[in-house]
């Protein structure tokens, strides 16, 4: 039972924080207390190595990153001063962060405590495994805790201990807990999902996404909005077809498009820390750059929509990005329109549509027609997934197709496998 005197002190534990802001319009998130200045500088230290990646990455790992802080300092664990000592953190107390790793928000989860007025111990065990899977994460999210305690643990460790003095005993004890946590990270790789999909479902339903491809039209009655449906428009017709991220579109430049030749071709590419780009959260192409195949009437769209929709649009002159807030609120308009607004149109559709739809869905939906596509033109699969690594913007030995290949592999043995019965059935 926690005392009241603990309870105080856990109230007046400094809070912490993740801070966004921008120097020289390059983004950098750090962790802050409430009055804004760094929790700790080897946090801020170790934040500072992952400036070359995706922003939205770094947000991802300062995020994982706030978790083992948060959760070790309710622990009064200092984990610098540990290092430091080479004491480290022992197994029970590694055993203590996985658990709280599985669970929602930041802090541990202690259900039975909640309930002091069952007395039996198998009931109260069955409501705290219970609540437990209620709250559970994916394991996509306990694996980038697990993995963050690690790498931050190696970080400090090479920063606290020269690799050539170091007590032999402290380095196997370090040793020792990066494999233990490394096997719990590879073990939640290997079963990421026990969940078994249907080969002929699609990601969305033909009659949804036909409602989706009508409403969206500027012209039609079900259009759910009231301003920017050109925009919107386009913004919805790119992504399904080309394929492209969510990123690739919000950085889109009117000169990445090829208003000649074919009539069809996108540039899409890495371009680092953009410094036309005034928005904090700046979108990225996170794969190798290639040209994205859009029809040419979409090109033509995409034009008419730059010369005289986007020109009109105050301040747009200051930019060469495509899609703009065409609102004046918050001081944004005429700005590149932001990852959030882009969410922002498709949490719009979703609520029109009854159906949950998002930037990367249409991505999945985009596989499964170009799957459909090869089919019915009888591509060479291997020709088939060469086209589709290319288009996606995945390198050479990607495995992302695995999971494309996996659903026409699973259709094609429900076909064999309904001819076999079929034959089967006939000669009885």
């Amino acid at each position: 039972m926690v005392s009241r005197r603990e309870n105080i002190c856990q109230y007046f534990l400094p809070k912490m924080k993740l801070k966004r802001y921008q120097f020289n319009s390059i983004p950098f998130v750090t962790i802050v207390d409430d009055a804004d200045c760094p929790a700790s500088p080897y946090a801020s230290a170790y934040l500072s190595t992952l400036t070359g990646q995706a922003f939205n990455t770094q947000l991802r790992k300062a995020n994982e990153l706030l978790f083992v802080l948060n959760h070790f300092q309710k622990k009064r664990i200092d984990m610098v001063q540990r290092v430091k000592s080479g004491e480290l953190i022992s197994l029970k107390e590694y055993l203590q962060f996985h658990t709280a790793a599985a669970s929602q928000k930041r802090g541990e989860l202690d259900p039975v405590a909640s309930l002091p007025d069952v007395s039996d111990k198998q009931l109260r065990n069955a409501i705290s495994a219970n609540a437990r899977q209620l709250v559970s994460v994916s394991n996509e999210t306990q694996q980038g805790r697990l993995r963050r305690l690690r790498q931050y643990l190696e970080w400090l460790f090479e920063h606290c201990h020269d690799p050539f003095s170091v007590n032999q005993t402290i380095n196997d004890r370090h040793e020792k807990l990066k494999w233990a946590i490394k096997l719990d990270e590879d073990s939640l790789s290997r079963n990421k999902s026990q969940q078994v999909a249907d080969a002929s479902e699609s990601v969305i339903p033909d009659q949804v996404f036909v409602r989706l491809l009508e409403m969206i039209l500027p012209s039609s009655p079900n259009n759910p909005f009231k301003g920017s449906k050109i925009r919107n428009y386009l913004i919805v017709s790119i992504l399904y077809q080309s394929g492209i991220r969510r990123g690739a579109l919000a950085k889109l430049k009117i000169s990445d498009c090829h208003f000649h030749g074919s009539y069809d071709q996108i540039k899409i590419y890495r371009s680092g820390f953009d410094a036309t780009d005034p928005r904090l959260d700046k979108p990225n192409q996170k794969t190798k750059a290639h040209l994205a195949t859009i029809s040419p009437i979409l090109m033509s769209q995409i034009k008419y929509y730059i010369d005289h929709v986007r020109n009109v649009v105050p301040r747009s002159n200051e930019n060469d990005f495509i899609f703009l807030s065409e609102k004046g609120s918050r001081g944004t308009l005429g700005h590149p329109l932001s990852l959030r607004s882009i969410n922002g149109v498709f949490h719009v559709l979703s609520d029109a549509l009854g159906f949950y739809i998002h930037p990367h869905l249409l991505r999945h939906k985009w596989n499964e027609i170009f799957d459909k596509e090869g089919t019915e033109q009888g591509i060479d699969h291997r020709l088939l997934e060469d086209a589709r690594k290319y288009a996606m913007g995945w390198v050479a030995n990607s495995l992302m197709s695995e999971t494309y290949n996996d659903k026409r592999l699973a259709q094609k043995a429900r076909e064999i496998s309904a001819a076999h019965q079929k034959r089967v059935d006939e000669q009885r």
